[in-house]
């Protein structure tokens, strides 16, 4: 959970935005407070949304589900080491041998067109994956198979709708030499190796068998979180298709929608121009579909009552069953987030992100609660 829910706070996306739910009073809407004041509020915003929301039967929901996903195999673990072990590989070049697809090599080539050579056709020391589709269909193909170290006359021809008019539709010649193949070496798996690398894996294990054990946990804790949440949505659909909302909260929606076209302001802000916009309403349009300000307003609004709807269900739902957060959970978890990602301590994050974090905190350990809960009460198809 800490990966997620902080990762998306500091991406200040929509998402982490809609979960700042906060306190709320007959006197005013608020999101900036502490720890204990949003423990507070959870009784609190269940007396608002009753009279917005009305339950239907939660419990003892049918789902189908598929619990095989839970299974970790040997294959499974053998499959996640090596793919860390390729994230510690060296290369080497290899000057013998032949030539196969997926190789990566380093050649050199001269392009000729009536045995002359043409403009950008000739390079030396270029580094190519042999089956990429970088080069030319006739070229990539014609490095497969090929000896190092010897040169090789491959005739290729440019498709008539060549970007190079002088090239295009032309029958040439490429003169190639393979001249190594990068080899990716990886490392032998042993127990000294395990030992001295745990710390740049983020393992305690110090044994190949440990590290294997240490895998499958974490293999089958991650299957259980997704097995989990897949569950619960598919019970939370049933429960949205039963659920029909009138009215919302005004002052929240009000908080809420403005929060979403705020954090998608920002966004094309930040990633506009990465992504060639000098429009944010071009951006928009091709992200979201949004293409004015009564679009954007629609969009921010459905989003808005999409997040409302469930966050009121589960409040309820909540309250309900006694269920709920303390002050020390929150600050807890605020603890826990900072020292994972390298904070002094929980009083820095607010500091730098506002005490409205004590509300996305809260809300989310009140969401994984309502998921463990929900899942708990359903009947498996």
């Amino acid at each position: 959970m800490k990966k997620r829910m902080f990762g998306i706070m500091l991406a200040v996306s929509v998402a982490a935005a809609l979960t700042g739910c906060g306190k709320q009073k007959t006197t005013g809407f608020k999101t900036d407070i502490t720890a204990q004041e949003y423990a507070d509020s959870i009784k609190a915003n269940a007396e608002i949304y009753k009279n917005h929301v009305t339950l239907p039967e939660y419990k003892g929901i049918e789902v189908e589900v598929d619990r095989s996903v839970l299974e970790v195999s040997d294959e499974d673990i053998d499959t996640y080491i090596s793919n860390v072990l390729s994230g510690f590989a060296t290369t080497e070049k290899v000057t013998e041998g032949v030539t196969a697809v997926g190789d990566s090599i380093v050649l050199d080539y001269k392009g000729l067109l009536d045995g002359e050579a043409f403009s950008g056709g000739t390079a030396t020391d270029a580094t190519y994956t042999v089956g990429s589709g970088g080069f030319i269909k006739d070229l990539d193909e014609g490095l497969a198979g090929l000896t190092l170290g010897q040169e090789y006359e491959i005739p290729c021809r440019f498709d008539d709708s060549y970007s190079n008019s002088d090239l295009a539709g032309k029958d040439v010649i490429f003169v190639v030499t393979v001249t190594a193949i990068q080899k990716q070496i990886l490392p032998e798996l042993t127990d000294e190796w395990v030992a001295e690398n745990a710390e740049a894996m983020g393992v305690e294990a110090s044994t190949v068998d440990e590290l294997k054990k240490e895998t499958r946990a974490s293999l089958e804790e991650t299957a259980e979180a997704n097995f989990a949440s897949t569950k619960y949505q598919l019970i939370y659909d049933k429960l949205d298709e039963m659920v029909t909302v009138e009215t919302y909260p005004q002052e929240e929606m009000d908080s809420l929608v403005s929060t979403v076209k705020t954090n998608m302001e920002s966004e094309y802000d930040q990633m506009g121009t990465y992504y060639g916009y000098s429009d944010k309403w071009a951006y928009f349009s091709a992200r979201y579909g949004v293409a004015d300000d009564d679009a954007l307003t629609e969009y921010a609004t459905e989003n808005a009552q999409t997040y409302l709807k469930e966050k009121m269900i589960l409040t309820l739902i909540a309250v309900e069953n006694d269920i709920t957060v303390e002050a020390d959970e929150i600050n807890e978890m605020g603890e826990e987030l900072a020292s994972y990602y390298g904070y002094e301590n929980y009083q820095e994050i607010l500091d730098q992100y506002g005490n409205t974090m004590n509300a996305e905190i809260g809300y989310e350990l009140l969401y994984e609660k309502m998921i463990e809960f929900l899942n708990e009460q359903a009947v498996e198809a």
